[in-house]
């Protein structure tokens, strides 16, 4: 199914698919693939559903099916520690980037925050090379937590690309006996000086609802909806109820309880 498509700039469009698609460059980028989170992690009694599995593929051949890009940019990791994947989990890594560079008729690029931390042997013999930093015509790709503590882009004119911050926004619908009740919706945020995407996958929320008071005064958004995209009107948007502007990240193993996570975390 094609994806609905909203201009942002002449040469930049984002794409209800959860992608971002930049047709004078012939790129299309997505951010946080995760993709299929890997082989061992589905033989676990919690795995993700098959469904699931599949929709991520289908979406992404779909994309590349009907944009035909000559690069694809992959933001962030594809899988956890995935330079030093053994056995299986390598094998299945290497299918992924086999499987996006199509017999070779496109470039795959992938952006980290530490691409020390994401280069190992299993990506040995792909041709991929994590990089800190992409060029894409006058504009950059980007993978950081953090939003507004960078430098401005040079050249001016060009914007950050950055898919390491997933906007989440907050409406208050009406509920049962006419109570508020608040709806959380991933969303890509344009900030002027960089646009940032929401994950590629569902189940990789952000983990801070934006306040947009706190936004610059030109930023625009883009909320979605299902397989639409549909514009926040930002100013009027309500600030959400302490309890709901961040979500608790899942404790590690012998770390005890979790603890709610900003935007201003650690950069990865």
């Amino acid at each position: 199914m094609a994806g609905m498509q909203i201009q942002v700039t002449d040469d930049v469009l984002i794409d209800s698919r959860r992608a971002v698609w930049m047709p004078q460059a012939g790129t299309l980028v997505v951010a946080d693939l995760f993709f299929g989170l890997g082989a061992a992690r589905r033989k676990k009694p919690d795995l993700l559903p098959i469904a699931q599995q599949n929709e991520i593929w289908e979406r992404l051949l779909g994309l590349v099916s009907d944009l035909a890009p000559t690069r694809v940019a992959i933001l962030g990791d594809m899988k956890p520690n995935q330079g030093a994947l053994e056995g299986e989990e390598a094998d299945e890594l290497r299918a992924i980037i086999a499987k996006l560079k199509g017999r070779g008729k496109r470039e795959v690029v992938q952006v980290v925050g530490h691409p020390e931390r994401a280069w190992g042997p299993a990506l040995e013999g792909t041709g991929l090379q994590p990089v800190e930093t992409w060029r894409v015509g006058r504009h950059t790709l980007m993978h950081r937590r953090r939003v507004f503590v960078y430098p401005r882009h040079e050249p001016r004119e060009g914007f950050w690309i950055n898919g390491g911050l997933h906007p989440l926004f907050a409406e208050a619908q009406p509920g049962p006996d006419h109570a508020e009740a608040w709806i959380r919706h991933p969303a890509f945020l344009f900030t002027g000086y960089a646009l940032v995407m929401p994950p590629f996958v569902g189940y990789a929320q952000g983990w801070e609802v934006m306040q947009p008071e706190r936004l610059p005064k030109q930023a625009r958004a883009w909320r979605l909806v299902g397989s639409r995209l549909s514009p926040l009107d930002l100013p009027s948007l309500a600030a959400p109820p302490e309890a709901l502007r961040t979500l608790a990240r899942p404790a590690r193993a012998g770390k005890g309880r979790p603890a709610p996570a900003a935007a201003s975390d650690p950069e990865d």
